[in-house]
């Protein structure tokens, strides 16, 4: 079975004979349906099947469409890329020859697998009060969840607590309260989203939060408990917080579609292989061996980058194509939170070092080995591009180096 083994240096993943020249990708989420798009336009010369019990869906519009009530679930449906089929079944195991055990009792043998699987919330951190309903503690991962969120809150109002002040809290705490939503963020670091933004950006983006909600940094959840009509939090500083749902944003876990013991995300190569031959692995299930560490990311624009590089390394494994080299990290995203845009580019990891770029801008530049690996910025997108466009390039030449007057 699939376990979570770094992928061997040097694995034979050589041009193969292509029998039955079947591809399976499992999911059907940013990175498997940008996996399954770049085999088909790339001359993939057999089938595609995607497996997925849902089909294919934008989970980018779970908050900013089902959550705001501008989007049913439905729409957030999008068909496979052409040239695919979608089996709508769950894949509970995936074999050391890459055969794929189906939920329902089938098997398939194809020549290659990307698993693309996706991410569960993070389970909250704190322990609810025995026997209490979590009715009115909930996640915001899927279009379920922000249709039971909807349903707790009077129509043009009400209350909401959020916990846990990352991109997703950060971003669902301006949409609730662009809708009139009263809204207490809380977070436990004191300055959220450093690690991910740097110093100057979060502190801005926190100046922001606290023009227009409450919020509450430093502190934890000692206590949760619902009423009939509410949620009830006490945080670790006595203070107790009542609203009409408490959304737990704490992040997400890699789900993996294979049964048993093995948990945790799946250790790729730079080329997205696992230690398996034929089986890769994209988007938030997978962590990437890159600058000396294990990197994950979670979020649309990269699962989906991923998702194609992985297709483009099957391509040169098995048929020869060009070889699409190591998985750079560079794409971006944007957000608009409070009226403001935030834009970022790259990925930052515990060991990035950031500074502000120029003195009064709310734009910070990531480095790591002196190289430039992340940047982000409020209110800043073109100085962001710019930035970002420059780093890749010297990500791209490993003989340039990037100025350091920064």
């Amino acid at each position: 079975m699939l376990d979570n083994h770094i992928p061997h240096p040097g694995i034979p993943h050589t041009e193969v004979d292509m029998s039955s020249e079947h591809a399976v990708i499992v999911g059907a989420g940013a990175a498997g349906w940008s996996a399954a798009d770049t085999l088909v336009r790339s001359g993939w010369p057999g089938r595609v099947t995607i497996v997925d019990p849902a089909g294919a869906t934008n989970r980018t519009l779970v908050n900013k469409g089902v959550l705001t009530g501008l989007l049913t679930r439905e729409q957030l449906s999008r068909p496979v890329p052409t040239g695919t089929d979608l089996l709508q079944d769950e894949v509970e195991a995936i074999e050391e020859d890459g055969t794929v055990q189906l939920r329902s009792g089938g098997r398939l043998a194809p020549d290659a697998v990307v698993i693309a699987s996706g991410s569960v919330p993070r389970p909250a951190s704190f322990e609810a009060d025995a026997g209490t309903p979590r009715s009115r503690i909930l996640p915001l991962h899927s279009a379920d969840d922000a249709e039971r969120v909807r349903r707790l809150l009077p129509q043009g109002g009400g209350r909401v607590v959020i916990l846990g002040a990352g991109l997703v809290g950060s971003e669902t705490a301006s949409l609730l309260a662009d809708a009139g939503v009263g809204v207490t963020l809380v977070a436990r670091s004191s300055l959220p989203l450093r690690d991910q933004l740097g110093p100057a950006v979060a502190s801005e983006l926190l100046r922001r939060h606290r023009d227009r909600i409450r919020v509450r940094t430093g502190r934890s959840v000692a206590r949760a408990t619902t009423r009939s009509s509410s949620a009830v939090i006490e945080l670790s500083d006595g203070e107790t917080l009542e609203a009409d749902a408490a959304i737990v944003a704490h992040g997400t876990l890699a789900h993996r579609p294979a049964s048993g013991s093995d948990q945790g995300a799946i250790t790729v190569d730079a080329r997205l292989r696992t230690g398996l031959r034929g089986v890769y692995a994209a988007g938030s299930v997978a962590s990437i061996l890159a600058r000396g560490t294990a990197i994950r990311v979670d979020h649309w624009d990269d699962a989906a980058a991923q998702g194609a590089h992985a297709a483009r390394s099957i391509l040169h494994d098995l048929l020869g194509g060009a070889d699409p080299g190591d998985y750079g990290f560079d794409s971006g995203f944007s957000s608009r939170i409070h009226g403001s845009m935030l834009t970022a580019w790259g990925v930052a990891t515990d060991r990035t070092e950031w500074s502000r770029h120029v003195e009064g801008a709310a734009v910070g530049v990531g480095r790591h080995l002196g190289r430039v690996t992340a940047v982000a910025g409020l209110d800043a997108p073109l100085v962001v591009r710019d930035l970002a466009t420059s780093a890749s390039r010297d990500l791209r030449d490993p003989m340039s180096l990037y100025p350091t007057g920064v």
